[in-house]
C-alpha cells in the first residue's frame, strides 16, 4: 500500500499577512488572525476603568512592601519601554528601570536608554557574562534555531530577579504578546506574566535552562540570571 503524503498549506492572515507558522496563531472563518481581531476590539476597552484598576494594583503592592520604588519597568531602549516610563511618571510613580543587555545594542537603543535616564528615574543595567552568553547563543542557534535565545529568556528573568533583590513587589511589562501578536484566547486576555507564562510563551522554545547544564562546560551557577527565582524567593 502506497501512502499519499499529506499536503500542508501555508496560510496568511487576509488583513496583516501574518503566517500560520507563527506559534499559537489562530484564524477565524474569514481568514483573519487573532492578532487583528484583538486590535479591532480595542475601541471597546474601558480605558478609564483600566486606569482605576492600575492605580488600585499599585496601592495594593505598595501596602504589601513599601520601598523606595513603586515598581520595576524592564526597559530595552525601544519605543514601548520608553512609553511605559512616561506613563508611570504621569501617575506620579517612582520606577526602578532595569535593562537586560543584548549582545549588540544599537546606537539608537543606547541613546533611547540615556533619554529614559534623563526623565528622572533610577536605572540599573545587567550585563551577563559574555563568555557564557556566546556559548548559550551557539546552543540556541543549533538546538532551536534562535541565536538570541539567552536574550529572549533574560528579558523575562532578569527583571524578576531584580525585583526580588530590591524587594519591589510590582513589575510593569509593556505588553501581553499573546494579545498583541495573536495567541490562545485565555492567554491573550490575561494581565499577569509569571513563571508559567515564561515557560509557555516567553521564548524558551521548548528548551529549558536545566537541560543545558554541563553543555560546553557550563555549570549551574552560569544560569542564575537566566533562571526564574524560586517560589520561596518570590513569596
Amino acid at each position: 500500500m502506497v501512502r499519499t503524503p499529506r499536503t500542508t498549506f501555508l496560510k496568511y492572515c487576509r488583513s496583516c499577512v501574518l503566517p500560520s507558522t507563527k506559534p499559537d496563531l489562530a484564524f477565524d472563518q474569514e481568514g483573519i488572525c487573532a492578532a487583528c481581531r484583538n486590535f479591532e476590539a480595542r475601541p471597546s476597552i474601558d480605558w478609564e476603568l483600566r486606569a482605576q484598576e492600575f492605580v488600585e494594583t499599585v496601592k495594593q503592592s505598595s501596602a504589601k512592601n513599601p520601598t523606595r520604588w513603586d515598581c520595576i519597568i524592564p526597559v530595552s531602549g525601544g519605543k514601548d519601554s520608553t512609553a511605559q516610563v512616561l506613563k508611570v511618571l504621569e501617575f506620579d510613580l517612582n520606577p526602578l528601570c532595569v535593562t537586560s543587555t543584548t549582545c549588540d545594542l544599537s546606537d539608537i537603543g543606547r541613546a533611547n536608554i540615556e533619554n529614559i535616564k534623563d526623565l528622572g528615574v533610577d536605572y540599573v543595567e545587567y550585563s551577563p557574562n559574555k563568555v557564557v552568553r556566546r556559548k548559550l547563543n551557539r546552543i540556541g542557534l543549533e538546538e532551536v534555531g534562535d541565536i538570541s535565545w539567552p536574550e529572549h529568556v533574560g528579558i523575562f528573568t532578569i527583571p524578576v530577579r531584580a525585583a526580588v533583590a530590591h524587594e519591589v513587589p510590582l513589575i510593569i511589562w509593556g505588553e501581553n504578546s499573546q494579545n498583541e501578536y495573536g495567541g490562545p484566547a485565555l492567554a491573550a486576555t490575561g494581565n499577569v506574566l509569571d513563571r508559567r507564562w515564561l515557560e509557555e510563551f516567553g521564548g524558551l522554545l521548548g528548551m529549558r535552562v536545566s537541560d543545558l547544564q554541563g553543555r560546553l562546560g557550563l555549570s549551574e551557577k552560569d544560569f542564575e540570571l537566566y533562571s526564574y527565582p524560586t517560589d520561596e524567593r518570590l513569596a
